[in-house]
């Protein structure tokens, strides 16, 4: 496995070890280190062993860890939750990628355990869920009497937007897909797919607006107005536009990325306890503006 990128400007004087870390999501620092010491990276061709190694603008770092190099998963990176909203009955935060569903609930557990000073934390409500790959604001309850937010769920009346980076150029500048949803054991590995009768299946309502257009690929504002397994990105790729990076419902060359370009941006929903509108917003994560950066850079 190797890794290349070339350093910014805005990135003048960073160390190599900083450098690899904000690449690579699912490296903690310590294990960056290491495989630094290992001789696994280069600068311009040279081997560099010094993580604190400043970088300069235009420096080409490659990165090629071993198989005895690759990290299993880490909790180092996620000791401290990002909250985006909390009061006395929810906590909305910010996923980070490359932690799944049930590891970063217990994430959110200890979070909790820390700040009240715990042995264990009564209680936390799972409302939804997104895979282990994408990044975006998750919302807990942490009483029982707001688990009516549930039906806001079910019923969906929360509005859920996303950024999906897509492989192609999109027409329409806005548009909204219903096709019906199947899940089952289905070719490469695929758990969902378009209904071949639209009459069966699950309903799925999944609508978009341009943001952007590149070389060969788009920036999406997506909503859902359902909320199934995999929704986004099986109707995206039905439609011929499939999330950059997605391994499953994909495009094997198309804009190399370690990850499915997907981010879940904002929840707009009713406080279930107090009625109160929240609108609650993730900042786009590091790894994906850069590499919208980089795509803007290159038109």
């Amino acid at each position: 496995m190797e890794y290349k990128w070339r350093v910014k400007k805005s990135e003048r004087g960073i160390s190599l070890e900083n450098f690899i870390y904000k690449q690579l999501s699912e490296w903690s620092h310590s294990q960056v280190k290491k495989a630094i010491d290992k001789k696994r990276a280069f600068i311009n061709g040279k081997n560099v062993f010094v993580s604190k190694w400043n970088l300069k603008p235009n420096d080409l770092v490659v990165f090629s860890p071993g198989s005895g190099d690759l990290p299993s998963f880490t909790k180092e990176r996620y000791r401290f939750v990002e909250v985006l909203f909390e009061d006395s009955y929810l906590i909305a935060v910010s996923k980070p990628p490359f932690i799944d569903f049930e590891e970063f609930t217990s994430v959110v557990q200890d979070y909790l355990r820390r700040r009240n000073k715990i042995k264990s934390y009564p209680y936390l409500g799972q409302m939804h869920r997104l895979d282990k790959e994408t990044s975006g604001v998750m919302i807990f309850t942490k009483k029982k009497i707001a688990n009516t937010l549930a039906d806001q769920f079910r019923d969906h009346t929360i509005q859920k937007c996303y950024l999906a980076l897509v492989d192609g150029l999109v027409e329409d500048e806005s548009a909204t897909i219903r096709k019906t949803l199947e899940k089952g054991e289905f070719d490469d590995g695929k758990k969902v797919r378009i209904a071949p009768k639209q009459s069966e299946g699950m309903t799925a309502v999944t609508s978009y607006q341009l943001m952007e257009r590149h070389r060969a690929t788009s920036l999406l504002r997506v909503e859902i107005l359902t909320g199934r397994t995999h929704q986004i990105r099986v109707h995206l790729s039905d439609l011929g536009y499939p999330v950059v990076g997605d391994k499953i419902y994909g495009k094997q060359d198309g804009v190399g990325f370690k990850r499915q370009v997907l981010h879940a941006e904002r929840l707009l929903l009713r406080h279930p306890v107090t009625r109160q509108k929240l609108k609650i917003l993730a900042p786009i994560p590091e790894d994906i503006q850069q590499l919208i950066d980089h795509l803007r850079e290159s038109v």
